[in-house]
């Protein structure tokens, strides 16, 4: 029987736990929400997180400076060439190469958009495929499309990325924001803790009394696919620790005589509200 994984968020960095939740409402949406009379719990759960989506983005657009802008432009650059030297790869006429596109295909996969995501999404993202590429499993392959050095670069170019950005950020940090973002995730967290169980709870009845096939592939599906959301984020963050990577830096408040602009960015408005 199917239920959702146990996963604990309390070491996300504000943009993993940002985007998590973002996603997870992408998959949980409104019309689900209504078929399965989950309304008040997804309601409750959107209303929280707006709130976690307007400090966040306030947060972001006060670390948008031209210095972060370029460097991120440049690690963005790196990621799609190495992607589309893979994809290009796939066409190799020499068998051999084709079949090592192929495999690091497979690797880029989880990772393709990465160049989309927020800031510390898009960090992480990238940490994890270059550490994919640049292992064992990959090795070979990635030597064999002549990739070792752009992959090589875009690792430095994404770690000068997060040392920057984390200087940037920390150079604004005030309690004020810090506290309010430290106070609105876990609202966040149980909100979503509190619709999913309702799910998990549809799903138990419908597996032990229901036995309703539909019902079964559309609750189930929403399942797997809110866990396999869980597992990348567990590996993330589990990646992060092995590293001894530092902590993401505070959100940074506000300077209420320099508001930051209203639209904050295109990738980072939610999927559904």
């Amino acid at each position: 029987m199917k239920e959702f994984i146990k996963i604990n968020l309390n070491n996300a960095r504000n943009g993993e736990h940002y985007q998590y939740h973002n996603d997870v409402l992408g998959i949980i949406s409104e019309g689900f929400a209504t078929q399965y009379l989950l309304s008040p719990l997804r309601t409750t759960y959107t209303t929280l997180f707006a709130e976690e989506d307007r400090a966040y983005k306030q947060n972001q657009a006060y670390a948008k400076t031209k210095e972060i802008e370029e460097c991120d432009r440049k690690r963005d650059d790196l990621f799609v060439f190495v992607r589309q030297m893979i994809d290009s790869g796939l066409y190799h006429p020499v068998p051999e190469k084709r079949a090592a596109a192929e495999r690091l295909s497979f690797a880029l996969k989880p990772y393709r958009l990465a160049n989309q995501q927020p800031f510390a999404e898009n960090t992480a993202l990238v940490t994890n495929l270059t550490q994919d590429l640049l292992g064992e499993d990959y090795r070979d392959d990635v030597h064999l499309l002549d990739l070792q050095g752009p992959v090589e670069m875009l690792d430095k170019a994404n770690n000068e990325f997060n040392t920057l950005y984390g200087m940037r950020s920390g150079e604004k940090l005030e309690r004020y924001e810090r506290d309010n973002m430290k106070a609105i995730r876990p609202k966040v967290d149980e909100a979503f803790r509190s619709l999913i169980g309702g799910i998990g709870a549809l799903y138990q009845v419908n597996e032990l009394i229901t036995h309703d096939i539909v019902k079964a592939e559309e609750l189930g599906g929403v399942i797997d696919r809110v866990n396999a959301l869980s597992r990348q984020l567990q590996e993330t963050i589990a990646r992060r620790r092995s590293k001894g990577g530092s902590p993401e830096p505070e959100p940074p408040a506000p300077d209420p005589q320099n508001p930051p602009a209203e639209d904050g960015g295109g990738s980072e408005t939610p999927q559904a509200t």
